[in-house]
């Protein structure tokens, strides 16, 4: 696969856990109480280098700690960070050819965990900044499974441990893809939720960081939370971790994992968004433009997919939701052009999000238009006057949705998304909340593989042009969870 770099920019969130409560362990596990007590007892029992190949663009491999490509077979997992930290995977009935770059390891649940892979001591010796980045395809959302959990397994107070969990809860409430750091008693640990689930059946990236008492959460390259001024619980403490870490395995009485791993890396530093991007790489998922090009009069699809893209005269650059945004001055003819259809290969299912800030609101200008003359085409516009509009004509019907209130008019950024799913159900998001739904059961996204006049701000009818800015467009032939559209929209 041929990986290019993508830019810097993210839609930033901030989610801080703090007050999320002590739970740490899972459904049938063990909570710590506020006092850091542990009633049962249950809680506390080189050179960095790269010889695996290259990394992705834009990701170094110089402060590669730990890799796990999962290329192997039997039970050994080979590090390829030149470090030699190689790990034992329990069953070799788990390798798949079905990973996300090549092989993985399809893990098949179950409480008690029977597939899962083992760490071994000295993997994060004087790691203290930190990544940590793996691919997760989730077959199950299954309460408290870990997609890693690393710790020395020894009694409080020197017990320290750090999870990953795709389905935590503060209490009772569920708070999705969760992480803890903890280090020997409740008042010494930093936790960090999405507040957000992953789907399943889908590669999704996930990434931590974190320095000191600071903790970032990536989901495909976003930021979807942040803490600072938390507990400071580096990696290094960790150690000795074997023969208590593990990959899809819990230290509690959780079930393990059921989903598939692939290229599990360990970083002794925290990435820039633009590194963690790159190791997010979209490929042939959907197409992502960042806007993050700041000058010129091209931007670029940052995938495998990469529809050419082209800014028309009048057309600048503006500070954006993360990095640089197109600036849409409203007049002439300007606006962007994408040069092939953004919808190429959709059959039933579709998503397009963006976010938008609008500097001047005024009726059926458009956020997008994609289309072919004036029978074949599907739009976004901001108003028509009552609310926001959105339509798909073709030869097969027309559709038309639209929400009780115009998009925000008020030069502030917003994010804003439609998707229609294999129920037929099209839904407009605002601010990563549902604003209108309803069913399109007569223009499938399929009419729209071959528009040849694709526009960003531009109507192909008579209507003003946009004046205001777009900025993080992502375009999928899937319809993505209300969650998924949630964590684009954290603020």
């Amino acid at each position: 696969m041929t990986r290019r770099l993508r830019s810097a920019g993210l839609a930033l969130a901030v989610f801080s856990c703090a007050a999320c409560g002590d739970n740490h362990g899972g459904g049938g596990g063990d909570p710590i109480d506020a006092a850091g007590s542990d009633p049962d007892g249950r809680h506390p029992d080189g050179a960095p280098g790269d010889d695996g190949g290259p990394e992705p663009d834009g990701a170094p491999a110089s402060r590669l700690v730990l890799h796990y490509a999962f290329e192997d077979s039997g039970t050994t997992v080979t590090d390829q960070s030149g470090r030699a930290k190689d790990g034992t995977l329990s069953d070799a009935s788990a390798w798949t050819a079905a990973g996300r770059d090549g092989r993985g390891l399809a893990l098949a649940g179950g409480n008690p965990a029977t597939q899962f892979v083992s760490l071994p001591a000295g993997a994060l010796t004087d790691v203290d900044d930190f990544t940590i980045a793996v691919w997760v395809n989730v077959a199950e959302n299954t309460p408290w499974t870990r997609i890693y959990d690393i710790g020395n397994g020894q009694p409080d107070p020197a017990n320290r441990f750090m999870f990953l969990t795709v389905s935590g809860f503060a209490g009772s409430t569920p708070v999705g893809l969760h992480s803890t750091s903890y280090g020997g008693s409740g008042a010494n640990e930093i936790m960090l939720s999405a507040d957000a689930s992953l789907p399943t059946g889908v590669w999704k990236h996930v990434a931590l960081t974190g320095s000191g008492g600071s903790r970032q959460l990536y989901v495909d390259g976003f930021r979807v939370a942040t803490i600072t001024g938390g507990a400071d619980v580096p990696p290094l403490e960790m150690e000795p971790v074997a023969p208590n870490s593990w990959l899809g395995k819990s230290r509690f009485p959780d079930p393990g994992f059921h989903g598939t791993l692939d290229e599990f890396r360990v970083y002794d530093e925290v990435l820039t968004e633009a590194e963690i991007q790159a190791l997010a790489w979209p490929g042939t998922d959907y197409s992502a433009w960042h806007f993050d090009e700041g000058t010129g009069q091209v931007a670029a699809d940052a995938s495998d997919r990469a529809v050419p893209t082209a800014l028309t005269q009048g057309v600048g650059w503006t500070t954006g939701r993360a990095g640089s945004a197109i600036d849409l001055p409203g007049t002439g003819d300007a606006h962007v052009s994408l040069a092939t259809s953004p919808l190429a290969g959709c059959t039933d299912q579709l998503t397009v999000a963006a976010w938008a800030k609008v500097d001047t609101l005024t009726n059926w200008s458009r956020i997008f238009d994609f289309g072919t003359s004036n029978q074949r085409f599907i739009y976004l516009a901001p108003t028509d006057g009552a609310g926001m509009h959105f339509a798909m004509v073709s030869p097969s019907g027309l559709f038309d949705l639209v929400a009780p209130a115009p998009f925000p008019g008020d030069g502030t950024w917003h994010h804003v998304a439609v998707t229609m799913d294999a129920a037929d159900r099209v839904t407009l998001y605002v601010d990563g909340a549902a604003v209108a739904s309803a069913t399109n059961a007569d223009v499938p996204p399929s009419d729209f593989t071959a528009t040849t006049e694709n526009w960003l701000g531009r109507s192909r009818f008579p209507d003003p042009y946009l004046d205001g800015a777009i900025d993080e467009l992502r375009i999928a032939c899937r319809a993505y969870t209300a969650d998924e559209i949630k964590l684009l929209a954290r603020p």
